[in-house]
């Protein structure tokens, strides 16, 4: 069995109330930390959800119910037994693909640039690439939290470095003014380019996109995002998902 199919087979045990023990620990731990297993969670959750909305569940046991009744009093030779089998399999499938549509168009529904990205932010860790200069003052501030602080700081910068760029860009963002904070990202991106650099350029372009949804332009952060996600290496990769581009993909298609 593999790692997918044993997590989806916790999940389900978490999301039935049967997980217990070391295995509801780590779990809790993993969708702490693994985004794309928190999106297969979200996705079996709406599942059940949609299963039970529907009453397809129910149904689903009736079929099954109905075909081992059948099965047990059926005295027919073994080929219409497997053809019966084939019959019920078939409905039940039917029921799950109808089960599939119902949760896309769900998602579809409901998915949109803020519930997107609220879903998938995560605040900037501070991190340090070698022979890159920081301002400290600016560092600290945003380790407490002090948003306002960082703002007010950077703007009195006559020299911004890199990472100020960068935080300055999360402080506004975090301070819902994402025209500000793109622009601040860009700015990083485009002296970089002028100067043959990268410096913090993985980070201004995640940001830079994630700044792009709260502000309701996904498709100008969309580019970036399969960027990301098309690159193996990119440290943000992994919170970039396929289902992650599907969902900013069917934004444009209700626009």
């Amino acid at each position: 069995m593999n790692e997918n199919s044993t997590n989806t087979e916790l999940l389900i045990q978490y999301l039935d109330g049967e997980l217990q023990g070391e295995d509801f620990e780590t779990l809790n731990k993993n969708l702490a930390n693994d985004q794309s297993l928190r999106e297969e969670f979200e996705n079996l959750k709406l599942a059940k959800e949609a299963m039970r909305s529907y009453g397809l569940k129910i149904k689903v046991g009736a079929i099954h119910g109905d075909m081992m009744r059948e099965l047990k009093g059926n005295k027919e030779p073994r080929a219409k037994v497997i053809k019966m089998i084939i019959q019920y399999g078939i409905r039940v499938a039917v029921v799950l693909i109808m089960l599939v549509g119902i949760s896309a168009l769900y998602q579809y529904l409901t998915t949109s640039p803020e519930k997107l990205f609220s879903e998938n932010y995560r605040p900037y860790i501070i991190h340090t690439m070698r022979g890159v200069p920081g301002s400290s003052v600016l560092s600290e501030k945003y380790k407490m939290g002090n948003m306002d602080s960082v703002i007010m700081e950077f703007k009195s910068l006559r020299s911004p470095q890199p990472e100020d760029y960068i935080l300055a860009g999360i402080a506004f963002l975090e301070d819902k003014q994402p025209a500000k904070a793109i622009e601040t990202f860009q700015t990083l991106i485009q002296e970089n380019t002028n100067s043959k650099t990268d410096y913090f350029e993985d980070d201004a372009e995640y940001y830079l996109a994630m700044s792009y949804l709260s502000n309701q332009e996904p498709e100008k952060g969309l580019p970036f995002f399969e960027k990301i996600q098309a690159d193996s290496q990119n440290p943000y990769n992994s919170k970039v998902s396929e289902w992650f581009l599907l969902k900013l993909k069917s934004l444009h298609v209700k626009n």
